[in-house]
Formats: structure tokens, sequence, C-alpha cells
């Protein structure tokens, strides 16, 4: 069994060689509570003396990435990637997407709720924990396909390859994973995890068939049940003002909400309820008493 020990040697004392040894700073920079553990004279094949004790402890998980780490960790994507070629063009082309485009590849999977980012804290969605199991072990979930893809890029670029043969072979890359993905949701709990989602993403039961549910359509919100016939829809602003799932929540199953400030053309600012006219489920102002 072979252990280690850490520790500082100095080579070259450049600057510091104008101070006394006593008054230089031996303190790690990492901690400056911690004084730096200085190596001793060594040789090759020494035998040493040592001190083995057991620690015990508990161990933590890892600590979430943040928005920032997580462009980093596309631009360092090579490092994950076992095929030496592979991890090599990625370091040469400086991982997944570019400068200009890394965020808005983040901003478009929040977007579509694979993540969400709270306090420049990213965390994985139970859609997006569907969308790994559906892809793992396919080269859709590895940086080695940004990394084939590039060499073959390069090929064109050099004569040695087409532009049609490219893209010929991500059409079959492409029909393949989809054929593929049906089997992946079969052959798991996917389907299941997939009606979880659906019946959390649920904002509340329609007011107007009673059989929908109201769901986010992203540029409004409506009722599931439109397929038969129900066109029940709520803005996802009105008067100026962002309505948010619980407004929207409070409307459908409190036909109000709390008490809103809103401001109108020329400026000024105002209170009043939002309600829901359940005749024909459109929303209206209800202002305040006068006291």
């Amino acid at each position: 069994m072979e252990f280690f020990t850490k520790g500082k040697l100095e080579v070259e004392q450049g600057w510091k060689s104008l101070f006394d040894r006593d008054t230089r700073d031996t303190r790690d920079t990492k901690d400056s509570n911690t004084p730096i553990k200085s190596l001793p004279n060594l040789s090759n094949g020494e035998m040493v003396k040592g001190e083995v004790k057991i620690k015990e402890g508990i161990t933590t998980p890892p600590k979430p990435y943040t928005e920032g780490q997580l462009i980093n960790l596309m631009k360092t994507a090579g490092r994950f990637v076992d095929d030496e070629e592979d991890s090599e063009i990625l370091k040469e082309i400086e991982g997944i997407g570019t400068e200009a485009t890394r965020a808005g590849i983040i901003e478009n999977i929040k977007e579509n709720g694979y993540i969400e980012i709270k306090r420049n804290v990213v965390s994985l969605t139970k859609k997006g924990e569907i969308l790994c199991e559906v892809i793992e072990g396919n080269l859709l979930s590895s940086p080695s396909m940004t990394a084939k893809w590039e060499s073959y890029l390069k090929k064109i670029g050099e004569g040695k390859g087409t532009q049609e043969h490219f893209i010929k072979n991500i059409e079959k890359f492409l029909r393949a994973t989809i054929e593929k993905a049906p089997k992946a949701f079969s052959e798991s709990n996917v389907e299941k995890a997939i009606q979880e989602q659906k019946e959390l993403s649920y904002i509340a039961n329609c007011p107007s068939c009673q059989d929908g549910k109201i769901v986010d359509r992203k540029t409004f919100y409506g009722c599931s049940n439109y397929k038969n016939g129900c066109k029940m829809t709520l803005p996802k602003k009105w008067f100026g003002k962002s309505l948010t799932k619980t407004m929207i929540k409070k409307l459908c199953e409190k036909g109000r909400t709390n008490k809103l400030k809103f401001t109108n053309k020329s400026g000024k600012k105002f209170y009043a309820y939002l309600i829901l006219d359940n005749e024909e489920n459109k929303i209206m102002f209800e202002f305040p008493k006068a006291t």
C-alpha cells in the first residue's frame, strides 16, 4: 500500500531573499491560519517512519453548480471524455458551444423546464431527470458527439470529407435516437415519472369545464382539455402586470387574487383585486372599498 504526504519546498527565494526568514509569511495562502508544511530533504528509496491514523467522518454531497460553473463545465468538457483523441479535440475547440452560445444553451434548457436556476444555483428538474434517463448511454449524452462532429468538420475543411456525408450521418444518428427513445421509455419507469411531472405542473382545476387542468402554455395559461373543446385561457400579463402561477391558482380556485399594485398609462399607481368572471371566464378588476 502506498501513502503520500504533501508539502512545499522553496526552490528559489526570489524577492523573499530581501527579508529575514523570521519575518517572512510562512502561512498557507489558501488558509491564512494554516502554517506551510516544509518538506524534508529526501532521497529515492529512503526508508521513513510514519504514523497512520483512521479518521472517521461522514461524506457530504457535492455542492450544486452555479450558472457560471456550468458554463465553465461546458468549456472544459474534454476532461470528462475517456477517448484521448476526442478529449484533445474538445480542448482545442474549448468544449461544448462557444463563448457567444453557451449562455444561450443554458437559457434554452431552462426555458424548456429541464433545469431550474434559483439564486444562481442550478438544479435538475424532474423533467430533466427523465431526459437524462432516456438518453443515458447514448452518444447524445456525451461530449464525444461534439468532438466527433468537429473532427469531421475539420476533414471537410481539409477537403477530405463532404458536407453531404456529414449531414447524412447526422440524419441517421437522429433517426436511430428517435427510434430507441420509445424503447427507453417502456424499459424504465419514465412513463410514470412523466405522469407525475404532468401532475406537478398543473396549476389548478379548470373553472370552466371542471374536467381539465390549467397548465402553463409558455405564452399563456390554458386548459389541458382543449382537445375536447374547452377554450379556457388566461393571459400571462394583464394591464402590464405579470400574472404568476400563484395568482392564476387563486383566480381559478377562489375567484380572486390578493390585492395587487398596478400602474396606469399616466404612471399613476393604484391597488385592485383581480377577479374571474365565471360566465365569460375573463379577468376583471375589483377595487377595494373606500374606508
